[in-house]
């Protein structure tokens, strides 16, 4: 009876066996040969910019940063993401159509030898039109980082992210009918306040750095720039507003960095490493069309924070806690 039983159980053990081995031979290929979504044609754009940036012989970026940035980007391309991914790019330049630049940037191919400040360019482009908020923190992070790095090469390059007279008087004249009411007043977060006394506080620090500082040669050039910077992004309509918000973000009256009388630049440096931060995290609460003054913010802040500190790394993702990097 005992054996007969037994005889019986065996064809249904098969079965669920089976059955088992087919799901996990399923997912196993869904997760190698899945489709392309929009969010992934991003992200691997932007995995192939940082191996570009790793591989050309013109760029000296760190080897630890380029993994550490490629880390960030998640898991590199399946085969058949890989096929679609060079299949987007094949079609790219027969489409006469505007897709959006998060499209584009799935898209366009990536060119095998880069320069860093080009590729800092493509991966801002990716950063501000990307819906997702984590992946455009990254975007960010890897461009503020490279355009540091091209800065410490050469101090004279201006920020890519910039605003011109002619972009912002674009944005205002759109932002316009949006700055009253309710509209205004769901664009005083906490996150953007928060930026904004930083922006404040920073603008303090240099001044007060400038004010004690002996150096007449780079340093000088370096803090007169910061200053600059900084007074432009505060003066840009979609900052200025911030500071109607209620309650009203701080202005003035700052603690000054306890190192600032003997050493302005580390002062400085530090405020605009804290700056950073608070710009990275910012970045991914906002909805694409805010995030460009954030960029700025935060592209501005790593260039000053490389420049005023040229011994310390350039962290690979800006706006990171230097200890993460370290």
């Amino acid at each position: 009876m005992a054996a007969a039983r037994t005889a019986r159980a065996w064809p249904w053990v098969i079965a669920l066996l089976a059955i088992a081995l087919v799901a996990v031979l399923a997912i196993g290929s869904w997760a190698t040969w899945r489709p392309l979504s929009e969010y992934d044609a991003a992200r691997l754009t932007a995995r192939d910019i940082v191996t570009s940036v790793g591989e050309s012989p013109r760029i000296e970026v760190p080897l630890e940063s380029v993994d550490r940035q490629l880390s960030a980007l998640g898991p590199a391309a399946s085969p058949a993401q890989r096929d679609r991914l060079d299949e987007f790019s094949d079609q790219a330049p027969e489409s006469g159509t505007d897709q959006g630049s998060s499209a584009r940037g799935g898209q366009d191919e990536v060119p095998g030898d880069i320069e860093l400040r080009a590729a800092a360019t493509r991966m801002f482009d990716l950063a501000q039109d990307q819906d997702d908020p984590q992946l455009a923190t990254t975007m960010a992070a890897i461009a503020a980082s490279w355009s540091a790095e091209s800065t410490r090469e050469d101090p004279a390059t201006q920020p890519i992210m910039r605003t011109g007279e002619d972009e912002a008087a674009a944005r205002d004249a759109r932002s316009e009918p949006a700055e009253t009411g309710t509209a205004a007043d769901e664009r005083c977060t906490p996150e953007l306040t928060a930026v904004a006394t930083q922006l404040d506080r920073s603008l303090f620090t240099a001044r007060s750095a400038d004010a004690r500082n002996t150096d007449s040669g780079e340093l000088e050039k370096t803090l007169d720039e910061w200053q600059q910077n900084l007074q432009r992004i505060q003066e840009d309509t979609a900052v200025a507003g911030l500071y109607e918000c209620e309650p009203r973000p701080a202005r003035g009256g700052y603690q000054l960095p306890s190192v600032i009388a003997e050493d302005p630049a580390a002062a400085t440096a530090a405020t605009a490493q804290e700056l950073s931060e608070y710009a990275a995290g910012a970045s991914g609460t906002v909805a694409p069309e805010e995030r460009a003054w954030l960029l700025d913010v935060l592209e501005s802040s790593s260039r000053a924070q490389a420049l005023l500190q040229p011994s310390d790394p350039v962290p690979a993702l800006a706006g990171e806690p230097l200890m993460s990097d370290r």
